[in-house]
């Protein structure tokens, strides 16, 4: 498998993904990495059916998740993997998931949470994935949607929102 786009979206699918980037990408498969989903079998109905026809989905624990894209057996698949916060990101690389590139989608404002981007807000929680993910040689970037302004995060951006990595 090859992972065309690690997404990091707390809105999971929905048009910008569906609409703009399996049509940007053409992935084989969309690969939905969320616990709570994963156990639920009509919210991954629920997810599943916003797909479009073409797009396989699997809806998976973030266990499962690295164990299909550590498959030897699934070939030469195009994912995009997709997951609702950064700590579940980091979890997947930290367990051997292959991605070294992660992009962040949206990432919405709620109690805790301070600005770094119009569309990327983050607590420490998620401060602390973020450096997990570079110290682990991860390239991070926003971006909301193909062809719209790609903004690289590293360790300066995250002290310059009073994180530290």
């Amino acid at each position: 498998m090859t992972v065309v786009l690690a997404r990091v979206d707390d809105r999971l699918i929905h048009g910008q993904v569906t609409v703009g980037w399996c049509q940007q990408l053409r992935p084989d498969r969309l690969l939905l990495a969320n616990n709570a989903i994963a156990a639920d079998p009509w919210q991954s109905r629920v997810y599943a059916s916003s797909v479009p026809p073409r797009t396989e989905v699997s809806i998976l624990s973030i266990a499962e998740a690295v164990a299909l894209l550590k498959d030897p057996e699934v070939g030469r698949e195009k994912v995009l993997l997709l997951t609702g916060s950064l700590p579940e990101m980091s979890d997947l690389i930290h367990l051997g998931a292959p991605i070294a590139r992660v992009n962040l989608g949206g990432i919405h404002v709620s109690p805790g949470k301070r600005e770094l981007l119009p569309f990327i807000y983050l607590d420490d929680l998620d401060v602390r994935a973020l450096c997990r993910m570079l110290a682990a040689g991860v390239s991070i970037f926003a971006q909301q949607v193909p062809g719209g302004r790609e903004f690289s995060l590293g360790p300066r951006e995250i002290r310059d929102m009073g994180g530290a990595c």
